[in-house]
């Protein structure tokens, strides 16, 4: 396996995950969707879109389209949309990438915390990460708001994906 597949493989992943988060956060009581840990929740998956969104733009477009890092009031029912738009554009950008690509550097620029040069790999791999850090936040507080949670473990993923792999005896 290359390490553009392993990126690829590893994004693959991140969509199952996020459709599960987005699961997640649905199976929340109405009754219980004014607590505000719901609205964090719903923040805390507009804020991983929101990255993804962003670098995106700074890595494979001109860095001109940057959305909100951290919406106060992120709207659930806009989530899924948000999230399939930001996967394909992610899908198609890692389907390309080559080696020389995940060996170049990007600038973002933060305004008045200054412009910073990074490696586009190491950002791929800050970005898978913070998805797992994120995502396990949401779990945390849809499992305090009674809905259901759901295991979004890599090795549960990638299992039935391979045929060599399971119980021995």
């Amino acid at each position: 396996m290359t390490t553009s597949d392993l990126y690829r493989e590893s994004f693959e992943h991140e969509v199952d995950s996020n459709s599960k988060m987005l699961a997640m956060i649905a199976s929340v009581p109405a009754d219980r969707r004014s607590d505000p840990r719901f609205q964090r929740a719903v923040n805390l998956a507009a804020h991983l879109c929101a990255c993804r969104e962003n670098f995106y733009d700074m890595i494979a477009a001109e860095g001109h389209n940057r959305v909100d890092w951290w919406e106060e009031s992120a709207a659930f029912e806009s989530l899924s949309g948000r999230f399939a738009a930001m996967e394909k554009k992610w899908s198609a950008f890692l389907a390309s990438i080559d080696q020389l690509r995940l060996e170049s550097d990007f600038v973002i620029d933060e305004g008045e915390w200054g412009r910073f040069r990074v490696g586009v790999e190491a950002q791929i791999i800050q970005l898978l990460g913070h998805a797992f850090y994120h995502r396990g936040q949401i779990a945390m507080l849809v499992d305090e708001l009674g809905g259901e949670t759901v295991d979004t473990d890599y090795i549960d993923w990638a299992l039935p994906r391979n045929s060599s792999w399971g119980l021995i005896e």
